[in-house]
């Protein structure tokens, strides 16, 4: 996956002998995550469906079989806004190795979209087989590290590890409660200074960010970012970074790829029909400085922070923005009584085999 893991384990002080024993088991679950679903191995389970596209139904192992079954779950769930197909689009535009990325001619654009597209990939659940149509391949980069951070995670709880994180990339996964009865902490990075911008501070499941500062070219005085939208084949303009807190970190890690394409207001409305999920967009306005949006009604100063405010309340998920490094800072359909969240969840068994 080509990006940092960190893994935080509180054990009682009777316990923490086994810490060291937690960790190499977590760490052991991302590396075949990582070995079975990476396009940057040549012998990894993926490459090799990926080689066998147009052949027909093709045995899949039980971990790739469950993340591809949530791809596409998520992929209808956003009308196409998150694809896993994307991996013909991403190569042509050359993001894979960003160094060596251009823009590519509408006509090349053109003809590879006509291999793009969730409904060119079938599951077969009763034999756990895909089918990939002709010239169709997969890129798990938009919810395979969501997916370690579960597993891991799993993999901990299963050990009896009462609380823990899980940071993989960003992709953040929480269990159990930190020590202190504080809620668990995450930062919101600033999308063109290296500092924060905000805090999310959440009591139980994940948070992922999409952005357009990780990787990207420039030309003519324009970014080009690695996010490229599935329906049109161009990369996404118009947003800076869009981050999703979610009930599981494959939710999260999704969800925070297709809202980031389908923009702030359409990205936000996604997520407001989604029970337990919240999120925040950051986008440049008409003068290209920050504005801020959420869907998350409890919006507060970082200077206003206490023990008696709602984010001691632990059904509640606090995003806590800097008002200064903002135009505007508008709430945007923070108001979920219009609408019935859904679950939008794909289960993530606690051990797929």
């Amino acid at each position: 996956m080509a990006t940092s893991l960190d893994i935080t384990v509180y054990r009682p002080a009777s316990m923490s002998s086994l810490t060291s024993d937690d960790l190499r088991a977590a760490y052991a679950e991302v590396v075949e995550i990582d070995r079975l679903m990476s396009l940057y191995k040549a012998d990894s389970e993926l490459t090799a469906l990926n080689n066998r596209n147009g052949e027909g139904a093709v045995p899949v192992s039980p971990k790739l079989f469950e993340v591809l079954s949530a791809a596409s779950h998520y992929a209808h769930l956003s009308g196409g806004a998150f694809d896993a197909t994307v991996q013909p689009l991403v190569n042509l535009w050359g993001f894979f190795r960003v160094e060596h990325a251009a823009i590519p001619l509408q006509a090349q654009i053109d003809a590879v979209m006509k291999v793009i597209g969730n409904d060119r990939m079938s599951l077969d659940a009763s034999t756990r087989t895909l089918t990939l149509q002709g010239g169709t391949r997969v890129d798990l980069g938009g919810i395979a590290k969501g997916y370690a951070v579960d597993r891991a995670l799993a993999v901990l709880k299963a050990r009896g590890v009462q609380a823990a994180l899980v940071n993989l990339g960003g992709n953040i996964g929480v269990l159990g409660r930190p020590p202190g009865r504080r809620p668990w902490v995450v930062g919101i990075q600033h999308p063109r200074e290296p500092r924060l911008i905000g805090q999310i501070r959440f009591w139980h499941g994940a948070v992922a960010t999409s952005g357009d500062y990780d990787r990207y070219f420039e030309f003519g005085g324009k970014r080009y970012s690695h996010l490229l939208d599935p329906r049109t084949g161009q990369p996404v303009e118009g947003i800076y970074s869009f981050t999703v807190v979610a009930p599981t970190a494959t939710a999260a890690d999704a969800f925070s790829t297709a809202a980031f394409v389908l923009g702030a207001e359409r990205g936000l409305a996604l997520l407001k029909g989604c029970r337990g999920f919240q999120g925040v967009a950051i986008e440049p306005n008409e003068t290209h400085a920050l504005r801020g949006g959420t869907n998350e009604p409890l919006l507060v100063s970082a200077t206003s922070q206490s023990e008696s405010s709602p984010i001691a309340n632990r059904d509640k998920i606090s995003i806590n923005l800097q008002p200064d490094s903002f135009i505007v800072v508008r709430p945007i359909d923070a108001d979920r009584k219009s609408v019935t969240p859904r679950d939008c969840n794909w289960p993530i068994a606690p051990d797929p085999g």
